[in-house]
């Protein structure tokens, strides 16, 4: 090997090039190609996949077997029902909440020129429902500030169906039709 002539190097490869033809050299650098991506890539993928599941077996075998707490119903006693109920506006306080509704659309610029509204009564409990129906027109992101507005201040709001729409694309202003629903005391008038 001391006497390593490169021309012949040369000549050995070309002569082993011609007789494998173009395929021949296509196929001989997939080969190549597959082992060193095999040794470089997916070899170490396999050693970092054995050595996450050795752990993941040690963690399971030292583990402590901890005891399940024992689930019970949930028992609604009669005062927690009663506090529940009292979070909710009486309904003498409807006035306060209508007129706080107004005073938020006025801050986002918005005018509420006409509403529709209508009382009645839970299927269950003690509750009333008072659904209110806004047709809004403005910007998209004056609307939207004032349902989120809305639902902060009075948590015993509730939005029942919302309604979007935009005469063309280039139109500032879209048309809403808000429906929302306040929850009240359906025994204090």
């Amino acid at each position: 090997m001391k006497n390593f002539n490169p021309a012949y190097g040369y000549w050995l490869l070309s002569k082993f090039a011609k007789n494998l033809g173009l395929w021949g050299l296509l196929g001989v650098t997939a080969i190549v190609g597959s082992l060193l991506f095999y040794m470089t890539e997916v070899a170490t993928m396999e050693r970092e996949l054995n050595l996450t599941l050795t752990e993941l077996e040690f963690k399971k075998d030292t583990k402590a077997v901890l005891a399940e707490p024992k689930i019970t119903p949930a028992q609604t006693t009669e005062q927690e029902l009663i506090d529940f109920y009292q979070m909710f506006p009486v309904g003498a306080s409807l006035p306060t909440w209508l007129s706080l509704i107004n005073e938020v659309a006025q801050k986002q610029h918005l005018t509420l020129n006409r509403g529709d509204y209508k009382l009645s009564q839970t299927k269950q409990g003690q509750l009333l429902r008072y659904e209110i129906v806004l047709p809004v027109v403005g910007k998209y992101a004056e609307i939207r500030q004032l349902i989120v507005e809305l639902l902060h201040k009075l948590p015993a709001l509730a939005v029942s169906e919302l309604q979007i729409k935009r005469e063309n694309s280039l139109s500032p202003t879209v048309e809403a039709r808000l429906v929302f629903v306040l929850f009240l005391q359906g025994d204090t008038w």
